[in-house]
């Protein structure tokens, strides 16, 4: 499972070297202030619209008894935090991250969520 999610957090935060996708993300995260309508849908709909694969995935890792997280959207938002939001930070500053810290970030990040939503016996399941 464990390189799996790796694999999939690799293509996942290869998005960061997209042109297209980075100014999409500056051009939103700027305008939100003068349409707050998009932030507000954006945050109706939840880690399931906004993040529907991930969201997917750790639901059925959850279900299959993989992985135990009780909050769905915590769970999405720390898995982000821990492997992309550097990205996002250094492009907001007109930097990026280089490749050797993306890997290194890459393997610890996925250690470290797998490891605090590791299952114990009795553990329930994704809410």
């Amino acid at each position: 499972m464990r390189t799996d999610v790796r694999t999939t957090v690799r293509t996942v935060a290869g998005l960061r070297d997209n042109p297209e996708v980075l100014a999409l993300r500056n051009v939103v995260g700027r305008e939100l202030h003068r349409f707050p309508e998009l932030d507000a849908v954006r945050r109706a709909a939840g880690p399931e619209r906004h993040h529907p694969a991930v969201a997917k995935a750790l639901r059925t890792l959850a279900d299959r008894g993989r992985l135990d997280i009780p909050d769905l959207e915590a769970a999405i938002v720390q898995l982000y935090a821990l492997l992309l939001y550097p990205h996002v930070v250094f492009g907001a500053y007109g930097t990026r991250v280089d490749d050797d810290l993306t890997e290194r970030l890459i393997t610890a990040g996925v250690d470290m969520f797998l490891g605090y939503y590791a299952p114990s016996p009795g553990a329930s399941r994704v809410t």
